[in-house]
């Protein structure tokens, strides 16, 4: 039990510091890190980063699963949102850009308040973990209307 709030206390200490240093320090727990995405102020569409100001917090993270040809349809987020891929392959489809494809590994920062929608281009099924940085009373994805 005191190990677990040992390592607890740590990783709550150790938080607040940049991945990157953290695969630096030698003298730490970890025996591997592995940084997938270093401190990124843009999204992928080299729109600035920001979060929702005035509102509590609110962060929500799901693994979305498609089948190969599956698709996400046409949305877009209102807040930031960090997306890697788990599994298979992701190609995103944003008004006014050319289609990104994103594979196993790989990590973004997806578009803000850009209509896009994303589809399964490989073979096996892709998993994609998706984490919304958002705010209370404000929905981390819109469709248009049908």
């Amino acid at each position: 039990m005191k190990s677990a709030v040992l390592v607890g206390t740590c990783c709550l200490v150790l938080g607040g510091f940049a991945a990157g240093a953290l695969a630096q320090d030698n003298g730490n727990a970890y025996s591997d890190v592995e940084v997938l995405l270093d401190k990124s102020e843009t999204t992928i569409t080299k729109q600035p980063l920001f979060y929702p100001e005035g509102r509590q917090a609110q962060v929500t993270s799901l693994v979305i699963t498609l089948a190969p040809g599956g698709a996400v349809k046409e949305h877009m987020h209102p807040i930031p949102l960090y997306g890697y891929i788990l599994d298979g392959e992701l190609t995103i489809t944003y008004e006014k850009e050319a289609p990104l494809t994103f594979k196993k590994g790989e990590a973004f920062i997806e578009a803000v308040n850009t209509w896009h929608f994303g589809k399964n281009t490989g073979t096996v099924p892709t998993r994609i973990l998706a984490v919304f940085m958002g705010a209370k009373d404000l929905p981390n994805v819109i469709r248009p209307p049908e």
